[in-house]
């Protein structure tokens, strides 16, 4: 995973203590794994911890290395840009 963009070697130690292995691993991670998240049950908030917690991660870093990952794989492509509006057919 170390190939992956913005991953180091603490968060690479973070996403393995949790079973987070493997670059498959880490594409199929949901930001909500990596940064944690609010679970609310019978008028309560409890805040579930994701495997970033303790280490200076922001929302928007967590997001880019999972996109990052999915990238790596192939799962996603970048976006190629827009064909000529009014071009032949039109």
């Amino acid at each position: 995973m170390g190939e992956v963009e913005g991953v180091t070697p603490q968060m690479q130690v973070a996403l393995g203590e949790h079973g987070v292995k493997s670059l498959d691993d880490l594409a199929g991670c949901a930001v909500d794994d990596l940064m944690g998240w609010i679970e609310r049950k019978d008028g309560e908030e409890k805040r579930e911890p994701g495997i970033f917690d303790g280490l200076d991660v922001s929302q928007p870093d967590a997001e880019a290395i999972v996109m990052a990952a999915r990238r790596k794989l192939g799962w996603i492509k970048d976006e190629e840009p827009a064909a000529e509006e009014g071009g032949e057919g039109a």
